[in-house]
């Protein structure tokens, strides 16, 4: 359940490091759960939370999709979703939720190696879902493109939380820094 992602942040192979929980709400296509199962495989998450209502369950279609992460990453099914980030928020995790209209960036989460739990919904959050996080944050995208899919943008925030990371561990003497990369000149602000 809940408390075993939690204890499994910081343990084993992954000890040392701040946990990284994933929050579904109303994710029900089993193709996009199997997704974020596979990014969150790719980027170190501890585990997935779904609701037990309106969410997709673990189904051979999600193991197929998930290309083995499946087995490697576990899923916490919840009564209520609302509750669950609040469980994670008690336990030290700050809830960042994904959505277009965030008033931050998930680029510039001055917290990312803080634990977080990643809340993503499918069409956006739900009120209750959307109220009960920390943050909303947003993932910038072309103007003409309304919203990501679901498990795109975990699979996108997971990547920019794991690349925050990465740049915020300090370095061993006579370690290269991480390369930055190159920005066009129009592109510096």
């Amino acid at each position: 359940g809940l408390d075993d992602l939690v204890e499994r942040a910081g343990a084993g192979p992954r000890a040392g490091r701040a946990g990284l929980i994933v929050a579904l709400d109303s994710v029900t296509d089993p193709h996009n759960l199997g997704a974020v199962l596979r990014s969150a495989s790719a980027f170190g998450a501890d585990g997935v939370v779904v609701p037990e209502r309106r969410s997709a369950g673990v189904t051979a279609a999600v193991w197929k999709v998930s290309a083995g992460a499946a087995a490697r990453v576990p899923v916490a099914r919840v009564p209520n979703l609302v509750n669950a980030l609040g469980a994670l928020k008690k336990a030290g995790y700050f809830a960042v939720g994904l959505d277009a209209g965030g008033q931050a960036r998930i680029d510039g989460l001055g917290f990312a190696d803080a634990p977080l739990v990643l809340v993503t919904g499918s069409e956006g959050l739900a009120r209750l879902t959307r109220q009960t996080c920390d943050v909303i944050a947003s993932i910038p995208i072309d103007a003409d493109l309304e919203s990501l899919n679901a498990a795109v943008a975990t699979g996108i925030a997971l990547y920019q939380i794991d690349r925050l990371r990465a740049a915020a561990e300090p370095r061993a003497v006579g370690q290269a820094p991480a390369v930055e990369p190159r920005v066009a000149a129009d592109d510096r602000s």
